[in-house]
């Protein structure tokens, strides 16, 4: 009966074939997605990064845009109260530029 070493070698070969597309995908290796998440701890909460914002008078913010990893656009109204359009740090919530909105 042959058929139980064909079923053996289909069952490997499968197997074989589904770990090597598995490895080629970067699923055998674990340094490409820590490294996203070592970025993403170092940036601030949109919480945090409102409660920098309102300690130094702004408030109301009604968009909040993520520009890029380390740049915020946040629309809100200014401790003169005015609407501006902040570029915030993401990483320090520090306050880059001001524009009126």
């Amino acid at each position: 009966m042959p058929y139980p070493r064909l079923l053996a070698g289909l069952l490997l070969s499968g197997s074989l074939a589904t770990g090597a597309y598995a490895f080629a995908q970067g699923a055998g290796t674990a340094a490409p997605a820590a490294a996203p998440q070592a970025a993403a701890a170092d940036l601030l909460s949109m919480p945090a990064l409102l409660d920098r914002l309102a300690a130094q008078g702004y408030r109301d913010a009604r968009s909040i845009e993520r520009k890029s990893d380390k740049l915020v656009e946040v629309k809100a109204t200014g401790p003169d109260g005015r609407r501006q359009e902040l570029y915030v740090d993401a990483r320090s919530g520090e306050i880059l530029k001001v524009e009126r909105d």
